[in-house]
């Protein structure tokens, strides 16, 4: 696959990785650890957050678990780049520069055989298995809905899609945008349509009614909202907090919606592995974690109730394949998209 040419290369050149550092054992360990290393450090990729995310979040942590940590919130290269650097960084004995790496699961397996993934016990800090990669290496805080959105001046009443399949209409050929990697749509439409039905949808999606890609996923909103286009495909509406700034778009009430789960992993070598155990614990799995991570960061799964995640794919409308199919699957089939798009 393309994406994964780099990072590939450089797990082929890795010829020793490190043994695993041992793993805590209890929530408390890693409590009194991490208070003594005292920061962490997030690698957001090419993502922006306000300038108050790290604070408010170090003030959150801090106030759960009675220790003061600083929370560093890290812009960094874009994820295939960032991913390939981390294995370079790790065969090389490199410390890296931030603790976190919050990925889908299709490139933790990559960065894994790789050896830049720090064994944490998850289970026995308290993370619930639900909620823990198969391979044991990350944990589930975080779902991006694919989602459709469409701007409201253009659209109104029955011309509002509420399936994937109505976006095959004729009357919406040439005015549908979507991003430029296949990945997106794949989590738009296999835990929806299934694989069958939903490479089929996308050939007509590409072939039939003319869509047009979009390298950068987040200037599709910016497109929509300015009405180059009435439709717009792979995230919510608000993610780029256009809605808020009263931009005429909404997304579109479908009846199911497919999410790409996003997984954090603390990074071979980190600096401050157990704080960054710690506030993977934080945002997993309690509930004033939950409450900081959408705060600051606009990050909920799909059950988050008063977030945009809950809005458009909430009462069991939103679908996420299993961590299984995201590991053994996901490259596949987005490879596939990727040629339909010409990618």
């Amino acid at each position: 696959m393309k994406r994964f040419i780099g990072i590939l290369g450089v797990i082929a050149s890795t010829t020793a990785i490190a043994a695993p550092v041992a793993a805590q054992s209890t929530l408390q360990d890693v409590i009194a650890k991490a208070g003594a290393e005292g920061a962490v450090a997030i690698n957001v990729s090419t993502t922006r957050f306000p300038l108050e995310a790290g604070p408010n979040l170090s003030a959150a942590l801090s106030k759960e678990f009675g220790v003061d940590i600083k929370v560093e919130l890290i812009n960094n290269s874009p994820v295939p780049v960032m991913a390939g650097q981390i294995v370079e960084e790790t065969r090389a004995g490199v410390t890296p520069s931030f603790d976190l790496f919050p990925l889908p699961l299709a490139f933790t397996k990559a960065i894994d055989a790789g050896g830049a993934i720090e064994r944490i016990d998850w289970k026995g800090i308290g993370v619930d298995p639900e909620f823990i990669d198969p391979a044991g290496n990350a944990v589930w805080i975080d779902t991006v809905p694919r989602a459709v959105f469409y701007n409201t001046n253009l659209l109104k009443g029955e011309d509002i899609p509420t399936k994937l399949e109505d976006l095959l209409d004729p009357k919406y050929k040439g005015k549908i945008a979507g991003p430029g990697f296949g990945d997106a749509y794949a989590m738009v439409s296999v835990p929806v349509l299934g694989e069958e039905k939903a490479a089929e949808w996308m050939k007509s999606l590409y072939n039939d009614q003319g869509l047009t890609v979009i390298r950068a996923i987040s200037d599709i909103p910016n497109r929509v909202a300015n009405g180059e286009f009435e439709i717009g495909i792979g995230i919510p509406a608000n993610r780029t907090g256009l809605v808020d700034k009263g931009a005429p778009i909404a997304n579109a009430p479908l009846e199911s919606v497919g999410g790409q789960p996003y997984y954090i992993f603390v990074v071979k070598n980190a600096p401050h592995p157990n704080a960054g155990a710690l506030l993977s614990y934080f945002f997993c799995c309690t509930a004033a974690g939950k409450k900081a991570l959408f705060d600051d960061m606009a990050w909920a799964k799909f059950d988050y109730e008063g977030s945009e995640q809950n809005a458009v794919g909430g009462n069991g409308r939103g679908k996420v394949p299993t961590p299984e199919w995201q590991l053994a699957e996901q490259d596949r089939v987005g490879a596939a998209f990727d040629a339909i798009i010409g990618r």
